[in-house]
């Protein structure tokens, strides 16, 4: 188990510092264009897969030495923070890959008709939000054109967010709705900080910095909701953030029926 994880971690590290580094020797003259925005996305990865790929490789190493001392607890501990550590990694490296494909263009969405109340249920209930209690309601047979793979990549971002973004215990409403005009409504609102309206816009920017105050060390690359907007604008949809600070968070997804 202890290689596996690591083997895994650190294939998916090697993977983007390898593309960091190709970036650099095909362009010795800072790079424009689309390839600017690609090398910033490969460079800026590398320095985010630094502390897990540490932590990893502490951990397997502290795990193979003192092996035979440890409890069956203790082991299981290891093998527990080692498998965390290696999904911090392949997140990372996901949304690299798919930040990647986005900046150049090259992500391509493949529309079908989709019960998006039933799509949003499923997703909800298998995002982890630790002891969130989660209230989720959608209306029924809301069917609209959809690429089901990123629209699931979008709820569960947004779930995840609400999850990591507000007090332990707090609720998290999830709600799928026809609005008035025949669009279909996704909305995520949690009991957190929220977020000032003036960082609105910076936080679904590429490797966004901003954290609420008592979540400045919550991990993550910035890349998120850069991400879900990306996904939304190709859905002709749009992403928009509501809320008074000290009151919580409404992530509204808006995608249209036709």
């Amino acid at each position: 188990m202890i290689g596996w994880a690591a083997g895994f971690a650190l294939g998916a590290a090697l993977g983007a510092v390898g593309a960091w580094l190709l970036v650099r020797r095909g362009a010795r003259t800072a790079p424009t264009g689309p390839a600017a925005g690609r090398a910033e996305i490969a460079s800026k990865v590398a320095h985010e897969l630094k502390n897990p790929i540490m932590s990893v490789k502490g951990l397997a190493a502290t795990g193979s030495r003192l092996y035979e001392s440890m409890s069956d607890e203790e082991r299981l501990e290891f093998f527990q923070l080692i498998d965390s550590e290696a999904e911090r990694l392949r997140i990372i490296a996901e949304e690299a890959s798919t930040a990647m494909k986005i900046d150049a263009g090259r992500l391509e969405y493949v529309k079908r008709p989709e019960d998006l109340g039933k799509l949003v249920e499923e997703i909800a209930w298998h995002t982890p939000v630790g002891d969130h209690p989660m209230v989720v309601e959608t209306e029924p047979d809301l069917s609209i054109p959809i690429d089901r793979t990123r629209i699931a990549e979008v709820v569960a971002h947004l779930i995840d967010n609400a999850a990591k973004f507000s007090p332990a215990g707090s609720p998290i409403e999830v709600r799928v709705s026809r609005a008035g005009d025949g669009s279909a409504v996704i909305e995520v609102r949690d009991r957190g900080p929220g977020i000032p309206e003036e960082q609105r816009e910076a936080v679904m920017a590429r490797f966004s910095a901003y954290r609420p105050p008592g979540y400045e060390e919550a991990p993550g690359a910035g890349l998120g909701l850069f991400i879900c907007r990306a996904h939304v604008l190709a859905h002709g949809g749009r992403l928009d953030i509501e809320g008074q600070p000290g009151s919580g968070t409404m992530l509204r997804v808006t995608l249209p029926a036709r």
